[in-house]
C-alpha cells in the first residue's frame, strides 16, 4: 500500500525536464552575459538569478523534495512575468521546463522513507493547523520585512558606471542585511507551510490506499 503512493515512472520525467531547465537558463543566461558579464553587475546580478532558481529546482526535482521544487518554480515564472518585456522573456523555456518537472516530481509521490517516518509517528490535526498557522504567520511578516528593506530603503546608491566595484561601495548594507533576512524568513515559512501540507498529503493517501 505505501509502495504504491510512489509512481517510479515519472521520476525520469522530471529530472530529463529539471535538466533541460537548467541548460536553457544556463544558455540564456550565457547570451545575455556575453561578451561582458561584469559590463553591468546588476543586471548581471538579476540573470544569474534566473540560473539559480532553475538550479534550486532541479535539486528539488532530483531528490523528491517536491516543496523546493514549487518554490523554485513559482520563483522562475515570476522572474519571468516581471522581466517579460527584459531578460525575463529569454527565460521563458526554462520556467516552462521547470514547472513540467515539478509537476512529475509531484505526481511521483511522496519518497518511501519520508513515508514510514510519518506513518511511523503521525502528527495530530491540532499540530497540523499549529505548525501550518506557524509558517504563514513567518510567511507574511517576512513578506513585510522584505519589502521594507528593498523597497522602502535603497539597497544601493547611484553609480555612474554600474561595475562590481561601485555596487559595493554604493550598497546599503543595513537594507541589504533586512533584505536578506526577510528572503530567509519567507523561505522558513513557506517550508513549514508546505511541509504541513506534504504530511496531511501523505496520510491522506495512505488512509484512502
Amino acid at each position: 500500500m505505501v509502495l504504491a503512493l510512489h509512481h517510479t515512472k515519472l521520476e525520469p520525467v522530471s529530472r530529463f525536464f529539471g535538466a533541460l531547465s537548467v541548460f536553457t537558463a544556463s544558455v540564456a543566461a550565457g547570451w545575455l552575459w556575453s561578451p561582458n558579464p561584469f559590463r553591468d553587475v546588476f543586471f548581471s546580478g538579476i540573470v544569474l538569478l534566473a540560473v539559480l532558481f532553475s538550479l534550486l529546482g532541479m535539486f528539488g526535482v532530483w531528490t523528491n523534495h517536491t516543496p523546493i521544487a514549487w518554490m523554485a518554480s513559482l520563483l522562475l515564472l515570476g522572474f519571468t512575468v516581471f522581466g517579460m518585456w527584459s531578460a525575463g522573456l529569454l527565460f521563458v523555456p526554462a520556467a516552462i521546463f521547470l514547472v513540467i518537472a515539478t509537476i512529475a516530481s509531484h505526481r511521483t509521490g511522496p519518497r518511501r522513507t519520508v513515508q514510514h517516518a510519518i506513518r511511523a509517528n503521525p502528527p495530530t490535526v491540532a499540530e497540523l493547523v499549529l505548525k501550518a498557522v506557524a509558517g504563514a504567520s513567518a510567511g507574511f511578516a517576512g513578506v513585510w520585512i522584505t519589502y521594507f528593506g528593498a523597497v522602502r530603503q535603497e539597497l544601493f546608491g547611484a553609480c555612474a558606471a554600474e561595475t562590481l566595484s561601485c555596487a559595493l561601495t554604493e550598497m546599503h548594507w543595513g537594507a541589504v542585511g533586512l533584505t536578506l533576512f526577510g528572503l530567509a524568513t519567507i523561505a522558513v515559512g513557506g517550508w513549514a507551510l508546505w511541509k504541513q501540507i506534504y504530511i496531511a498529503r501523505v496520510l491522506r493517501l495512505t488512509r484512502s490506499g
